[in-house]
């Protein structure tokens, strides 16, 4: 499974969504100024949809997406487990004298 990276602006929907709502907001006297803070808050709206339609792709793509979260929670609980042993091992070799590696390493070698 591929590792699919993105990034912060992506899922960047707030500054947008306040973008409109401050365009809905704005009370204008005049007509043709109602008319442009309208049309600029429809092109927001339309942004605002691009970027939701981004985000879902990039929702998609992501590893694991396909799993239940059941089967992601196993997944997590299995992945932790493993790295729990590496440490274990990783920790058990360094306590290990290089004497003892020697001594390992040819015992290792003597049994294949």
């Amino acid at each position: 499974m591929a590792t699919q990276h993105f990034s912060e602006g992506d899922f960047d929907l707030l500054s947008t969504i306040y973008d409109i709502i401050k365009s809905v907001e704005k009370e204008q006297q005049d007509n043709a100024q109602k008319l442009k803070d309208s049309q600029e808050a429809g092109q927001k709206v339309l942004e605002l949809q691009r970027k939701l339609d981004h985000a879902r792709e990039v929702v998609k793509k992501l590893p694991g997406i396909e799993l239940s979260k059941d089967e992601q929670l196993l997944q997590i609980d299995l992945l932790r487990r493993q790295l729990t042993l590496k440490r274990d091992l990783l920790n058990k070799y360094r306590s290990i004298t290089s004497f003892d590696r020697e001594t390992q390493s040819e015992y290792q070698i003597n049994q294949h």
